[in-house]
């Protein structure tokens, strides 16, 4: 297991995860971090819970919206769900701390 420490809207979180989801969790803060400056600058938001909450919100429509695909766009196969639910698990015991 690795720590990692991923940025959201200007906090640190250190979350402990397997070598092989410490890229994804990467990605992942990246996007979010960039939807975050996305919408300040086209809305104007300021308020950090504001935008955390919005994103949040693009996320799961469009997670929602789109058929996952049977491979990950670099062809490998794509996580199984019951991964995802306990990297989610592990994420949001991390934002409880």
């Amino acid at each position: 297991m690795e720590t990692l420490e991923v940025t959201l809207g200007g906090r640190t979180y250190p979350l402990t995860l397997s070598p092989d989801e410490v890229q994804t969790v990467r990605e992942a803060a990246a996007a979010v971090e960039q939807q975050i400056s996305d919408l300040k600058r086209q809305y104007a938001i300021t308020d950090r819970i504001d935008l955390m909450a919005m994103v949040a919100l693009q996320i799961a429509v469009q997670s929602k919206s789109q058929k996952p695909p049977e491979a990950s766009s670099d062809g490998g196969p794509e996580w199984p769900q019951g991964d995802i639910d306990s990297l989610l698990q592990r994420i949001h015991s991390a934002l409880d701390r």
